[in-house]
């Protein structure tokens, strides 16, 4: 008899629904190590008028100590081409921030409204940039559109427009590296199964919260004016994860900052893979730098007409320096930080002899321009800095 596992399922919806539930879940953690980090974050809210609600304090738009809210709505989705406007619409994130807008506007409340979606935004859309930096109501082609998507007058996004913003957010197989990883951060001292299990146990609480489930003693342990029930059971604190702090000890040289960058940064392939190979903060940085100044190369050749027409040419530049990134990759595998070795190796190799890989050359026989181009390579996912 046939397993019935080997038959395809006429509807894995579920499925999808729950991988994208529990992604919501980690983009609501990191607003909780936030809070852990001593940050800005009050509290967070799960399911309650949108699917995060996070409060921040000492906003400067923000009198009287009063809270500053942000209403996030997440978005998910399989492809990993960048989101244009067209793809933000589809999603319908701005039908529930319109939602939400109509619902808290009269509360008396400072606020923002942030459609959360996984991947990246296209730069050559001018109207989703515009829109992701709260000035779509000054971008005609955008205000026109969600107009027609709301099915509202123009003039009555005029309050709207200026409070959305787009935030873009790791991708699903990224976001709990990450956030273990400012976990870590926030306790030096603990062991990585430490780590794995207090961020286990963020998670569990956080489920607990989008579920609404009740926690023993919440009550007495929130600081609110009579909070409604619903909410009650909803909402994350600083008191919540009290015993989740104590276990941590978090050095002073620990900057917010950098911290709120490590979780909300846009992250490439190529970062991702260097923070596998435990790759130092300066490594990246340099990584970073200088595919982006390969790149610009690039473009430059290829707007003065110098950039050859034969594919075949970069074809050929480009697996050699895959076969020496691979063999530079091998012969440090198994050291605790080997995306740094064979970052340093590898920039040694193509600075003495470039000439060897850029025979064209296609880039000036520069060891850094190459080094930038073989950092393009890694984030194509061909190679990656020593991660098992």
């Amino acid at each position: 008899m046939t397993d019935p596992i080997e038959t395809e399922a006429p509807d894995d919806s579920g499925a999808v629904t729950l991988r994208r539930y529990e992604y919501q879940v980690h983009i609501a953690v990191q607003a909780v190590l936030e809070m852990l980090a001593g940050g800005s974050v009050i509290h967070v809210t799960c399911e309650h008028i949108e699917d995060i609600v996070v409060a921040r304090g000492g906003d400067p738009r923000c009198t009287d100590g009063a809270s500053f809210w942000d209403f996030q709505q997440i978005k998910t989705r399989d492809a990993v081409e960048p989101w244009t406007l067209t793809d933000v619409i589809a999603k319908k994130p701005l039908k529930s921030l319109w939602r939400t807008h109509e619902t808290v506007a009269g509360a008396g409340l400072i606020y923002q409204l942030t459609a959360g979606i996984e991947g990246h935004l296209d730069p050559a859309d001018a109207a989703v940039v515009a829109l992701s930096k709260g000035e779509g109501g000054d971008n005609d082609a955008c205000r026109k559109r969600i107009a027609a998507h709301l099915k509202v007058k123009e003039a009555a996004l005029t309050d709207f427009l200026p409070l959305v913003h787009i935030r873009p957010l790791p991708r699903r197989d990224d976001i709990a590296l990450r956030n273990t990883r400012v976990l870590a951060d926030l306790g030096p001292g603990l062991t990585m199964a430490m780590i794995d299990a207090l961020y286990t146990e963020l998670l569990r609480r956080t489920r607990e919260a989008t579920q609404g489930l009740p926690v023993a003693r919440w009550a007495e342990l929130l600081a609110l004016d009579s909070p409604p029930a619903a909410v009650l059971n909803k909402r994350i604190t600083a008191a919540t994860i009290a015993d989740v702090r104590q276990r941590l000890t978090r050095p002073d040289h620990v900057l917010l900052e950098d911290l709120s960058h490590q979780l909300h940064g846009s992250e490439t392939a190529l970062v991702r893979k260097l923070r596998q190979g435990a790759a130092s903060k300066e490594v990246i940085e340099e990584a970073q730098m200088m595919r982006a100044h390969a790149e610009r190369h690039r473009f430059r050749e290829l707007a003065l007409g110098a950039w050859p027409g034969d594919q075949a040419i970069e074809t050929d530049l480009d697996q050699r320096l895959l076969l020496l990134a691979r063999r530079t990759g091998r012969s440090h595998k198994g050291q605790n930080q080997p995306a740094d070795a064979i970052f340093d190796e590898l920039q040694r190799t193509l600075e003495a002899s470039p000439g060897t890989y850029d025979r064209h050359p296609l880039y000036a026989q520069d060891g850094v321009l190459l080094m930038g181009r073989a950092c393009a390579i890694s984030d194509e996912c061909r190679f990656d800095w020593g991660s098992d």
